[in-house]
């Protein structure tokens, strides 16, 4: 059975997967929620050098971070009439969100948007949208900041 899968970053703004839901509603699909740790080679080097406790304190943080997850998209969810399940992934999101997309035969994917920063260092790089969107072969929504 066809999917919808939501990309979640950030669960304490729920615009996403609220408006995720009403599509799987409206699509009669199950919701899969997809959260996505990115590694870092240099943090993962570092928790490699470190003996015992340091190592094991950066997987419990990750395991709270996910827990917390986890937790706050039940909360956002507890009035919708879909079904869903939670997925955790670790890599890049556009890779991770695309795979998802591809394992559970999704429909669409729905992501949320920062708001768009005209300056700085990220000016011109190729965004994570810009990469799902590419590395995808099904529709992306984007659900813009509130």
């Amino acid at each position: 059975m066809s999917s919808v899968v939501v990309g979640v970053k950030d669960p304490a703004a729920p615009a996403v997967l609220h408006a995720a839901a009403d599509l799987a509603a409206a699509l009669a699909a199950p919701l899969v929620v997809v959260h996505v740790e990115e590694r870092n080679w240099l943090v993962d080097a570092n928790v490699a050098a470190v003996a015992g406790a340091g190592a094991g304190a950066y997987v419990l943080a990750a395991a709270e971070v996910t827990d917390r997850c986890h937790l706050d998209c039940e909360v956002t969810l507890a009035g919708h009439p879909v079904g869903w399940s939670f997925e955790l992934r670790v890599g890049d999101p556009a890779t991770e969100l695309a795979a998802a997309s591809a394992h559970h035969d999704a429909r669409l994917v729905v992501v949320g948007r920062r708001r768009r920063r005209r300056h700085g260092p990220h000016l011109g790089k190729t965004t994570t949208l810009d990469r799902l969107v590419d590395r995808t072969g099904v529709p992306v929504v984007v659900v813009p900041p509130p």
